[in-house]
């Protein structure tokens, strides 16, 4: 979150906590003053984004995720978002050039590997993503179990180095 003055903090927290509880319909009915304050309106869009994508409302939240894209925001939570939003509206070449950006910025991200090895798994591409499993289960190896039951890496689970992967490194 942004430093925001208190009044709009109160709001802010308030709007967070109904989505912390799954009320997104609460939320919505407490954003419009952020959204309308100048130095609120971030903040404003990152949680109408949280809310829209808890009602499954993917289109609406790509919308707010392109204005975010043009402010401070966290990037890297702008790039996973919308790349969730984008899968869900079958946009797997957005939602891989998405992971592409986070990984590109941080080469060490295992969840943008992780999230890229499903979408380029979705989209067919199983050679990418057994490469991007590989180098997420390599920086995190507790992905492996997630990796096994993935069901977006399906196409994966009878390839020979796929079950490699999925095996824990030899012990010293």
């Amino acid at each position: 979150m942004t430093d925001l003055p208190d009044h709009l903090q109160r709001i802010a927290d308030e709007i967070d906590g109904w989505l912390e509880l799954r009320c997104p319909e609460r939320a919505f009915e407490r954003l419009d003053t952020l959204l309308a304050h100048p130095i609120g309106r971030t903040e404003g869009l990152a949680l109408r984004v949280r809310a829209l994508v808890a009602q499954a409302r993917h289109d609406e939240a790509l919308h707010d995720l392109a204005e975010l894209r043009k402010t401070a925001f966290d990037p890297e939570w702008v790039d996973l978002v919308d790349a969730w939003c984008k899968k869900r509206t079958q946009d797997l070449p957005g939602a891989v050039a998405c992971m592409e950006r986070v990984v590109e910025r941080n080469p060490e991200s295992a969840i943008g590997h992780f999230n890229l090895a499903c979408y380029a798994a979705l989209a067919g591409d199983g050679e990418r993503a057994l490469a991007e499993i590989g180098v997420a289960c390599r920086i995190d190896q507790t992905l492996r179990e997630f990796a096994a039951h993935e069901r977006d890496l399906h196409t994966l689970h009878d390839d020979p180095r796929f079950q490699a992967i999925l095996e824990p490194p030899p012990a010293d």
